[in-house]
């Protein structure tokens, strides 16, 4: 029998704990922009985002710092790896170049896997939150995964279920999802995000 995967409840687990889990790993950051969330206002912006009902204010603030720092990491690994990040997903460290010693290869190898963790996981926390500009992203983390179901992989797939209100347990689902986002490719906001129809008002 094989060794049950660990994030496996991320499947399953409620929405507002998947919204808590993403902002909390942004705390930090999030309060270096002098953005200051207390658990209330997390579980807040979580059972607002769940229950398809317009976010508290201090979200729009909270969406400025996340594609901010999405596009910071999409830039570097162009910059610096040449590569964007469905390309810095699936090469292998050992193809890179840039280091010598092993101190350089834990270097850089933590300078891209940081990079991705932030790219994947405020995409997915974007999404979340109605905002569907990195959703390519997702699906780059989705085809990188092949089905192992890893934590990014799982976050980005309840990402894009909620914002697609398409259920993640749909057999054909991640056709339908590439329909949709093509579909409302051209429903725009001025800062180039989709607005799904449950933001519309």
């Amino acid at each position: 029998m094989p060794a049950p995967n660990p994030t496996e409840p991320l499947r399953n687990a409620p929405l507002v704990d998947i919204v808590l889990l993403l902002l909390r790993q942004f705390k930090r950051l999030l309060v270096q922009a002098e953005i200051d969330l207390t658990t209330d206002d997390m579980t807040a912006i979580g059972q607002a985002a769940a229950a398809l009902q317009p976010l508290p204010e201090k979200t729009n603030a909270i969406k400025l710092v996340m594609v901010g720092l999405v596009n910071d990491s999409l830039d570097m690994l162009q910059t610096r790896f040449q590569r964007s990040f469905a390309a810095s997903l699936a090469t292998d460290m050992n193809t890179l170049g840039g280091w010598e010693t092993t101190a350089e290869f834990l270097e850089i190898a933590e300078v891209k896997s940081n990079a991705e963790l932030r790219i994947s996981a405020g995409a997915a926390l974007l999404a979340l939150l109605g905002d569907a500009r990195f959703a390519d992203c997702l699906l780059s983390v989705i085809d990188h995964d092949a089905g192992a179901n890893d934590a990014d992989a799982l976050f980005a797939r309840r990402a894009l279920a909620h914002l697609t209100q398409i259920p993640h347990d749909t057999p054909d689902w991640l056709a339908q999802v590439q329909a949709w986002l093509t579909k409302n490719s051209s429903r725009r906001l001025g800062h180039g995000s989709i607005v799904p129809d449950w933001l519309v008002e």
